[in-house]
């Protein structure tokens, strides 16, 4: 269902949430838009959570509007603060509190706690008897809204062009909403975006690179995978880094995936329904079936490539890799020992998979 505007300023607390930061960035828009017109005198404060305290808000939410209806109090990054001990009850009539859990950048350390913190966040509103307004997007309603967005640009835009702009997104509709936009200036008066604008413009995620990378490995592609390792890694002195922090877990995480894949083709079933006989030997995490349909369907097509021998040892030269750059193994450069792991898969995935 569609944000409204009108329904939300029925409530006195309603918190914006969800994955997806354009779809809460336009509702808040238009709520604040919608609050305007039903009271010319509008009367607003807005928080940052990370430099207040709820107190803050609260208090202001609290208090009488000046010549206004109305004391709407808008607080942005709501995630960083924990909602332990924080009681939203008893607002008055007078008041709006809108809580915006904005995206929030870190670790992996760090976005478990944003996302531990959007669920208490979410949990404690609606026992408060607020609104709880949660912007995600399944991802098979993705492709649906990037089509409908193009054409409130005026773009018609076919299915190859949809699938590329996606994918090369990370399958998140913010981003692919912000690249779109891009892409509609890009192409000017032309009605059609194709498939050829979108790779021309399109800034891909690092997570697309990182496919790309295995897909060249799987290939038997070196100069193809050594020249998406360089995009990956972005200069000789980042190779470490970007070697633990993304391009390490990501190439394990798909070989993960890849190898379930594989055990899907020898067992000759389908991804869309796979028996208990062989999702019992699936890991809980990074599970294939918990995959978006567009992973799935990239990584059975990757699965024909290889077997499961050639897919295990893959994995154990990943784990040298590590090993070498921690020491562990005798090594050069951090890039120098990406590269050899790069020519290495490549070398062993030319041999021809056994069917």
């Amino acid at each position: 269902m569609a944000f409204s505007p009108a329904n939300a300023l029925q409530n006195r607390l309603v918190l914006l949430s969800g994955e997806e930061h354009e779809l809460r960035r336009r509702a808040l828009t238009s709520l604040i838009e919608a609050a305007k017109e039903a009271d010319d005198d509008f009367d607003k404060e807005e928080f940052d959570a990370g430099s207040s305290i709820p107190i803050d808000w609260l208090s202001s939410a609290g208090t009488a509007p000046f010549l206004s209806a109305r004391r709407v109090v808008i607080v942005r990054y709501l995630l960083r603060c924990d909602p332990d001990k924080v009681s939203l009850a008893g607002l008055p009539e007078t008041a709006l509190l809108v809580l915006v859990g904005d995206d929030e950048n870190g670790d992996d350390d760090k976005q478990r706690k944003v996302k531990n913190n959007r669920t208490a966040w979410e949990k404690a509103v609606a026992t408060a008897g607020g609104l709880v307004e949660k912007f995600d997007v399944s991802a098979n309603d993705v492709q649906r809204v990037v089509k409908d967005e193009a054409e409130a640009h005026g773009k018609k835009m076919a299915s190859p062009a949809i699938i590329a702009l996606v994918e090369m997104t990370g399958f998140g509709l913010s981003r692919a909403l912000d690249e779109l936009q891009k892409v509609a200036i890009f192409v000017g008066d032309k009605p059609e975006i194709r498939e050829a604008d979108v790779r021309a413009v399109v800034v891909p995620s690092r997570e697309w690179n990182v496919f790309k990378l295995v897909d060249a490995m799987l290939g038997g592609e070196p100069g193809n995978a050594l020249q998406q390792l360089k995009i990956l890694v972005g200069s000789q002195t980042k190779a470490e880094e970007a070697a633990f922090r993304n391009i390490l877990p990501q190439v394990s995480r798909n070989l993960r995936l890849l190898w379930q894949a594989r055990l899907c083709v020898d067992a000759k079933v389908s991804m869309d329904s796979v028996p208990d006989s062989v999702s019992r030997y699936f890991p809980s995490k990074n599970n294939i079936l918990k995959e978006q349909p567009y992973v799935r369907t990239k990584i059975s097509r990757l699965a024909q490539k290889a077997d499961i021998d050639q897919i295990a040892r893959s994995m154990e030269i990943v784990s040298d890799t590590d090993a070498r750059l921690k020491g562990i193994l005798d090594s050069f450069s951090a890039m120098d020992t990406l590269e050899r792991m790069v020519l290495e898969i490549c070398q062993l995935l030319a041999a021809p998979v056994r069917r």
